[in-house]
């Protein structure tokens, strides 16, 4: 079931963008919610952002310096996009 969510998901990301970079941004950020929303009020929070990013990069897997770095700066990443500051990353602000 998760590798055909997956796929489906990659198909649609590709689909999007080839229409243009804007949509693709849009459908990306969407995708990102609707994978780490998981209390399902539509928004990332801080523990949320935490679960893509250890997702991304697992901390039993990969250890060190280096891989601490690439969370960090991963999990920066996401914070820079919140552009009221709230502590939560919509899906406008995670397109943008």
């Amino acid at each position: 079931m998760r590798n055909c969510m997956a796929a489906g998901l990659l198909a649609l990301l590709v689909s999007a963008c080839a229409l243009d970079a804007r949509t693709g941004l849009a459908v990306g950020a969407g995708v990102a919610v609707a994978a780490g929303d998981r209390d399902g009020d539509g928004l990332l929070d801080a523990a949320e952002v935490q679960a893509l990013v250890e997702r991304a990069f697992p901390p039993a897997a990969l250890t060190g310096g280096f891989w601490d770095g690439m969370r960090a700066a991963l999990g920066a990443a996401y914070w820079a996009r919140d552009l009221d500051r709230d502590g939560r990353l919509s899906v406008p602000e995670l397109a943008r």
